[in-house]
């Protein structure tokens, strides 16, 4: 009797694996298609232009955008589109970060499911605006790049979330997550090819991006789970490397409960002047550094998406159709994020579970070297040359690629899984709040010959990022010292 029902056991372990990779293929597959699209939005400038929205001469902008005037010194209306093209893609980035400090508690109160379905809507409403847009409803475009962000950043936690369903390989799963999230920015320059091929309209793709609700619908249900007693997984999240760093699991099982009872009861101002609950973990400086370095050195990247069309536009000379395929190479690029995040992933988290040593050195190593690549893409951008242009392609794809994949696993990898909404929440949103830097820095790029001054402000907020470091690897260092037991 006890054979079989340890073959059961075994049996059903075995099918919920399957069902949780396969769920993992899919939720990627989701990421890939929603999840990070805001990204690669300059692609669509050129198609928006041509079909005239934000081009009522009336509303042009005599503001100096890609330093090309006219002969009586206001600018062409094409200058004033691309401005607010540039706003729209601002205010999707920064709703794509911000509202993750309401998102992550919402996750770990009503669970993913619950926070994925909600999304479903947003999804439907950003890309319902984007195929309606259209002269005279050009404010649809603002809608479609908020909604349609909302939509990517709660499926994107929702999917960091659900890496808790591993144990040995959150790290990979989360960095995973973080690749197919940045490999996302392709999209928009692919339906650039197909509509300049005549292949299909924009309002056709719209639809067709509508439709993939049904994916995600689909997969709230089957490989996700809420806090609802109804409808729920025949599995929950697999915390057993969280337990093997307590002794008692009877014990500390007891203490648990009482201890989350007695914090359930403190006023919330208590909470965080005693470090209870997730204040103990909010307050790290293992993770302030993480959201610092995430924050900061997501910045490059982030300006970089902004202001990438007029940066090669003016070095190209106003070619457009060179403009064209540097701005396509540039999203399509993004797509090695999805062998790079995984890297990172495996080697931070390699032998991490071993000792707090190797935790820290594999933390103090990718970090230094997200940091040495984005210093060096700061210092390319200063120039506008043509010979800076595929340096500075190949470097930001590097550079986004490492600082996300490998400060989500640190997430994933080093707290516990009862809070990994909250902390994934309000890291992307302190990304979001240091992302709106952008709206006063896109003033200075205006000229693009002196657009090197907006990346000297990025840079030095990166090199002040470096007594981060020295800390790090002071603790390292500290740690090395330490006798063993």
């Amino acid at each position: 009797m006890t054979i079989l029902v340890k073959i059961n056991t075994s049996e059903k372990q075995a099918h919920h694996s399957v069902r949780k990779w396969f769920g993992l293929i899919w939720l990627v597959i989701e990421v890939n298609l929603i999840g990070g699209t805001i990204f690669g939005f300059p692609a669509l400038f050129k198609i928006l232009t041509q079909y005239g929205i934000y081009g009522n001469q009336n509303n042009c902008s005599s503001s100096f955008v890609n330093g090309t005037k006219t002969e009586n010194g206001a600018l062409s209306c094409e200058g004033h589109q691309i401005r607010q093209y540039q706003n729209a893609l601002t205010l999707g980035i920064i709703l794509f970060e911000i509202p993750s400090l309401i998102i992550g508690p919402l996750i770990d109160r009503f669970g993913c499911r619950f926070v994925k379905l909600i999304a479903i809507i947003f999804h439907l409403i950003g890309w319902l605006a984007l195929a309606l847009v259209a002269p005279g409803r050009d404010a649809f475009l603002y809608a479609h790049t908020s909604f349609s962000s909302l939509a990517g950043i709660m499926l994107l936690l929702t999917a960091y979330t659900s890496s808790d369903y591993f144990s040995k390989s959150r790290a990979f799963v989360a960095a995973l997550f973080a690749g197919a999230c940045t490999s996302a920015t392709m999209w928009y320059s692919i339906f650039q090819v197909l509509i300049d091929a005549g292949k299909i309209t924009l309002q056709q793709l719209s639809y067709i991006w509508m439709s993939f609700g049904i994916l995600m619908l689909i997969s709230s249900f089957i490989f996700l789970d809420w806090r609802f007693p109804i409808l729920n997984l025949p599995y929950q999240f697999d915390t057993k490397l969280e337990k093997k760093k307590i002794p008692s699991s009877n014990t500390t099982n007891e203490n648990s409960s009482s201890n989350n009872n007695e914090i359930d009861k403190m006023k919330w101002y208590t909470r965080i002047l005693k470090r209870k609950g997730v204040w103990h973990h909010l307050t790290s400086p293992l993770y302030v550094l993480v959201v610092l370095f995430l924050s900061i050195l997501l910045l490059p990247g982030i300006f970089l998406a902004v202001t990438w069309y007029p940066w090669v536009y003016y070095i190209t000379k106003q070619d457009t159709i060179l403009t064209n395929k540097y701005t396509f190479a540039f999203n399509l690029s993004t797509i090695s994020a999805i062998l790079i995040c995984p890297v990172n992933g495996f080697l931070l988290g390699f032998k991490a579970d071993k000792s707090k040593k190797q935790k820290l050195f594999n933390i103090s190593v990718m970090q230094t070297v997200s940091w040495l690549i984005n210093i060096v893409a700061c210092i390319v951008c200063m120039f506008a040359q043509t010979s800076m242009i595929i340096p500075a392609l190949v470097i930001n794809c590097f550079a986004r690629a490492t600082i996300v994949g490998g400060s989500q696993a640190v997430v994933a990898t080093f707290f516990p899984s009862e809070y990994i909404g909250t902390l994934t929440g309000v890291m992307w949103t302190s990304v979001g709040v240091i992302a709106t830097v952008q709206y006063g820095l896109v003033e200075l790029t205006d000229d693009i010959s002196r657009s090197w001054r907006a990346w000297l402000i990025i840079l030095a907020l990166v090199i002040l990022m470096s007594c981060h470091l020295i800390q790090l690897w002071w603790k390292y260092i500290r740690e090395l010292r330490k006798k063993p037991t």
